[in-house]
């Protein structure tokens, strides 16, 4: 049957896509191993034909593929001329790293003092944002270099070479082989966007059908949250906008705008599923008013995206975080978070050395740069030891894998290639999902390449694991004991930082009621409230770990709740406005904000409790006499007093006795169901305030 191959081979291949787009709907995983992965191969193949001219030192050939690595990683300027500049400074700056230690190769002590204070200045180097990140990574990672394989003097010129060669590639591969093409990007996920929220209306439907079972809330709500994670990537395209915008709508504007409505009427739908019983009718009304309106938002947002071009999400990176800082008073350096991080990682890769060199006078560094690695995008010491322990685990799994694979391919050079190919991709695509992933797969294609260069053995894989156990324990150790930055810290930071948005936002909104800020700055001021959502998520998520105990991981989950219903509301009050609703002409409009506001003021004197035992009584307002008569449309005065009712009860004692009709709905044991997506199946939509 020769005609049904090409047919099976299309209908596999679309199945295969469909596959890695839902599960990378911006193919930004896909993007990053395929650059990683290219670039490497183009370098090794480059450097290879300069060997049958003129052999380079290893040093030069080992500097040059971790040019091309990191490049590929660190290097995230927006614009082409950044990205130049920025890999211009990582090549120069790694060159000088080595030209200091080329003449001091007959001295170790001193090659390890420099090591260690170019380990502190690539650390600090990290405040001054991106483009010093990917400097520092490269002098530390350069220097990892010299120290390790001693170049001397007369090196310099190959090692120049190297560094030359693997910058023009690195850049070739990311500006045209595998360049940003972000119209086309946007189009994708919103493709990707649209058939989540597919299976979240399929979801809805089979329960109208079926009824809501525990499996089917946990579903649909998994369901909402892949599309909000898609939503997201597709907003990561989109140009900053800093939370104050007041300027006309451009197509990128007008798109994030379809966004914020899609994420909102998402909600909304599921909410009001989950809250519409068979025999009340205005519940089953309210339910197909939400449905029909989240079927024309996503024929808008498939219009918004047609009309974009490349030119119009043309950006120039944000300014970091770290260099607005820079602006306000320096602290002292004692307290500089920058300085105490540095002096951590530079203890930790002292100790690590020490413990390394114990082990093995030649395999030491495998220590030292675990010590190092734990501390990257770590926010807190629970963090570090999330990182420490991931590692370890890929290490060893990969050792295992490792082993087998190397022992089965000894004799297939072309095969080990091959593979070794294919555990970079696999590493680097998995790289921001698992952390633990990228080390197994980098440790089995370490395998495969000592196979090939015949310094295989077993041996040499288990001191590779010892190594990284003792950079990982000197890094989590000093992580715990030198500056501890404790996870409720880091969290607290987030809790305020998410509850200062939460109060621009109430301000905005009502400057909107006054006339003095557009619905399009209330938008803005929300999508910097989610991102403060994310970075709550991010910093709690050490409590939130499987090894820690179900108590903690009870009280981060409820943490996580209460934000998310709080966000939810917002989403609500902004909607509202952006549908330039008229319930802020009502006197309550404005009455409503300012209580929410000393509210919120009062609970940012004590924003530990929100992570209280105290079941918070808000999760679903009061119910109420309806007024009004669109379901489908958010309604701003509900959304304020939903808000101010949730702020209300955090504090609340669980010993208050209350008339609150919601407060029969709250079960006094087990608060929280241990499962993390509880959420927006705990929202149910309420009526509407009496008038």
């Amino acid at each position: 049957m020769p005609p049904a191959l090409p047919s099976f081979v299309e209908t596999a291949a679309r199945r295969v896509r469909d596959a890695v787009v839902a599960g990378d709907p911006g193919l930004t995983r896909l993007r990053m191993g395929s650059r990683v992965t290219l670039t490497l191969v183009l370098v090794a193949s480059a450097l290879a034909a300069s060997h049958r001219v003129a052999p380079l030192p290893a040093a030069a050939y080992a500097v040059a593929l971790t040019l091309a690595l990191q490049g590929a990683i660190a290097i995230r300027d927006a614009t082409h001329r950044h990205r130049i500049v920025t890999r211009a400074m990582a090549a120069a700056a790694g060159f000088l790293v080595l030209a200091a230690l080329s003449p001091l190769a007959a001295h170790p002590p001193v090659v390890d003092a420099i090591f260690l204070l170019v380990a502190f200045l690539a650390v600090y180097a990290r405040k001054w944002g991106a483009r010093w990140n990917a400097v520092g990574m490269f002098s530390f990672m350069a220097c990892f270099i010299g120290a390790y394989f001693r170049p001397v003097p007369s090196d310099l010129g190959a090692i120049a070479f190297a560094l030359a060669l693997s910058a023009v590639i690195a850049d070739f591969v990311r500006d045209r082989l595998v360049p940003d093409r972000p119209s086309g990007d946007v189009r994708r996920t919103l493709s990707a966007v649209d058939k989540r929220i597919a299976a979240v209306v399929s979801a809805i439907r089979r329960a109208g059908r079926e009824g809501w079972t525990p499996e089917a809330r946990d579903g649909a709500v998994a369901a909402v949250q892949r599309v909000k994670d898609a939503l997201a990537v597709a907003e990561g395209f989109l140009p900053a906008d800093g939370g104050g915008a007041t300027g006309p709508r451009d197509a990128a504007a007008t798109l994030s705008i379809r966004l914020f409505d899609l994420h909102l009427a998402t909600e909304t739908a599921l909410a009001a599923s989950i809250g519409a019983a068979p025999e009340d009718e205005t519940a089953l009304d309210r339910l197909k008013a939400a449905l029909d309106r989240l079927a024309r938002l996503r024929l808008d947002a498939r219009k918004a995206a047609a009309a974009l071009t490349d030119e119009a999400l043309d950006r120039t990176a944000p300014p970091s975080a770290a260099a607005a800082a820079g602006e306000e008073t320096a602290p002292k350096l004692w307290r500089d978070p920058a300085f105490r991080l540095a002096a951590q990682v530079v203890l930790a890769c002292a100790i690590a050395m020490a413990g390394g060199l114990l082990v093995s006078e030649q395999r030491w560094f495998w220590a030292v740069l675990t010590a190092f690695l734990v501390f990257t995008n770590s926010q807190s010491r629970g963090d570090t030891a999330l990182r420490g322990v991931n590692r370890a685990l890929g290490t060893g799994l990969g050792i295992v894998a490792g082993i087998g694979m190397a022992t089965l391919f000894h004799d297939a050079f072309a095969l080990s290639l091959a593979m070794i190919g294919a555990c970079v991709f696999l590493g680097f695509y998995v790289l921001q999902v698992s952390y633990a992933g990228m080390t197994f797969f980098m440790t089995v294609a370490l395998s495969l390449l000592y196979g090939l260069l015949g310094n295989f053995s077993p041996g040499l894989l288990v001191v590779r694991l010892e190594e990284t156990l003792i950079g990982a324990a000197a890094g989590v150790g000093v992580a715990f004991l030198v500056f501890p930055q404790r996870t409720d810290a880091a969290s607290g930071k987030a809790v305020e930082g998410f509850l200062a948005e939460l109060d621009r936002l109430l301000a905005a909104a009502g400057e909107f009621g006054r006339g003095e800020a557009s619905s399009w700055r209330v938008m803005a001021v929300t999508r910097a409230l989610d991102r403060r959502h994310g970075e709550i998520a991010a910093a709690i998520r050490p409590l939130d770990s499987g090894w820690l105990a179900l108590s903690r991981r009870r009280i981060a989950r409820r943490a996580l709740l209460r934000f998310t219903v709080l966000a939810y509301w917002a989403h609500q009050l902004a909607g509202a406005l952006q549908e330039k609703a008229p319930a802020t002409a009502d006197p309550d409009y404005a009455d409503g904000l300012a209580a929410c506001r000393r509210d919120l003021a009062a609970l940012r004197q004590h924003p530990v409790d929100i992570f209280s035992e105290t079941r918070t009584a808000a999760l679903t307002p009061p119910k109420t006499t309806a007024r009004g008569s669109d379901l489908a449309q958010p309604d701003a005065i509900l959304a304020i007093h939903a808000i101010r009712h949730i702020l209300g009860g955090i504090r609340r004692p669980t010993s208050a006795k209350t008339e609150d009709p919601a407060d029969e709905r709250i079960p006094t044991e087990n608060p929280l169901p241990d499962r993390p997506s509880a959420g927006i199946a705990e929202i149910s939509l309420p009526e509407k305030p009496k008038a």
